[in-house]
């Protein structure tokens, strides 16, 4: 199989140099490539790309990632086991052959890279920042993975860097101070993340009077600051987008409003919902977008200017008043999938927790018209997964990686065509 050189529109540093991806010469519609063909049974597992299969028995979820292409590489979360155990990865998966490579966590058999040692306060010698129910992994400096790990409600939200040469995890960022009793010994959680990671109070989200405020479950990045979209959890504390620099610092906010649409930091449009659905982000120019619903007026793809503050609404089929909509196009914009933005376009998935065979809305990032997709032939043209995400754009085409039932596919906005990159 030839390889299929494509040039990408990610530039390298500040010498503004393109990189070429590569990635498998597939063509579904003439269908006589074995990448076309796909199946979810577990038997199949490890038979396209070598290393760690995803499918390892149970429940798995794959989640918000990034193509690196410096790397020719996606990198993506990984998660399976329950809600609260420690269970999850961070994989990179070569965008030639379909080969995976675990950068770090916990398979439920073997560990790469290593967290932080602390002693609790029973005075046990504990680990801390595994990768349990790691949802979203971004770009980090100096050629470091961020990871967003949230292991429910009740518990706190992590972002942590990884050293993908060693695979050791530290943290960056967190809703919280560690649940931790112990407050005073140097070797206590409390006192390691205040001291070395400058975790301190003052980097804790505030709003209406009220501290340590949870993200939710996405973040971006643009080199230098977090972007978190805050939820009014808890109750009355604003929505909006919330800002913390990667050396360290205060959470400040962006952009700020009530539920009832008032608006407290920047100006524009509002999402008018008592706490937003939020599962999935990008990052469209400078601004971070994202999608929301089932809100009172519909399903909605927002923008805030993460200089300004502004908001806007992209896109937006108003079920209630069909004037006030943005775009135009009968598709209705999932929010229950991750997003990506690609080169002019936002491609979301599932408007329904019922969704489960492949129909993608297109975006135009310019006018916000959506159109109803679909994957026309190759291995996303028929099948079910209810927990298929959007995972990653490939920068410079319009092609896409999409984790559908428990694998990796490319899948070309334009044409329709899909095959299976690893599995």
């Amino acid at each position: 199989m030839r390889p299929l050189k494509l040039v990408s529109a990610l530039l390298l540093g500040s010498l503004g140099v393109a990189q070429a991806v590569t990635l498998p010469q597939v063509d579904c519609t003439k269908g006589t490539n074995a990448r076309c063909k796909f199946s979810s049974s577990t038997s199949n597992a490890g038979k396209t790309g070598t290393g760690l299969p995803f499918n390892l028995g149970g429940s798995v979820f794959i989640g918000s990632g990034y193509v690196d292409s410096a790397s020719n590489s996606v990198l993506v979360p990984v998660e399976s086991g329950s809600q609260q155990d420690n269970q999850g990865v961070v994989m990179r998966v070569d965008l030639a052959t379909g080969n995976r490579s675990v950068v770090s966590g916990y398979d439920g058999e073997e560990w790469r890279g290593k967290g932080v040692e602390y002693v609790s306060d029973r005075g046990q010698k504990s680990e801390a920042y595994d990768l349990g129910r790691v949802r979203a992994v971004r770009p980090g400096p100096g050629g470091s993975v961020l990871a967003l790990v949230d292991k429910g409600l009740q518990q706190r939200t992590e972002i942590l860097k990884i050293d993908p040469r060693t695979g050791d995890r530290t943290l960056v960022w967190a809703s919280r101070a560690a649940n931790d009793a112990e407050k005073v010994r140097p070797d206590a959680i409390t006192q390691i993340e205040k001291n070395r990671f400058n975790h301190g109070s003052e980097a804790l989200c505030r709003g209406g009077g009220k501290t340590a405020l949870k993200p939710s479950e996405t973040f971006e990045t643009d080199g230098r600051n977090l972007y978190l979209f805050l939820v009014n959890n808890p109750s009355g504390t604003g929505i909006g987008l919330a800002r913390v620099p990667l050396t360290g610092g205060s959470c400040t906010w962006v952009s700020q409003y009530w539920p009832d649409g008032k608006s407290e930091v920047g100006s524009g449009a509002t999402v008018n919902t008592l706490s937003p659905l939020v599962f999935a982000s990008g990052m469209l120019g400078r601004e971070f977008v994202a999608a929301t619903g089932p809100n009172p007026g519909g399903n909605t793809l927002f923008a805030i200017d993460t200089a300004s503050g502004a908001r806007r609404t992209v896109s937006l089929k108003n079920v209630q008043t069909p004037a006030r909509s943005k775009g135009s196009g009968d598709a209705e914009l999932g929010y229950l999938s991750t997003l990506a933005v690609g080169s002019g376009e936002i491609v979301t998935a599932r408007n329904s927790a019922r969704a489960d065979s492949f129909e993608p809305v297109v975006v135009s990032a310019q006018s916000g018209d959506r159109r109803a997709s679909t994957a026309r032939s190759g291995t996303l043209s028929s099948g079910r997964d209810s927990d298929f995400n959007v995972v990653a754009a490939v920068p410079g085409t319009s092609k896409y990686v999409v984790a559908f039932g428990k694998a990796l596919h490319i899948w070309d906005s334009k044409t329709g065509d899909s095959y299976l990159l690893s599995q």
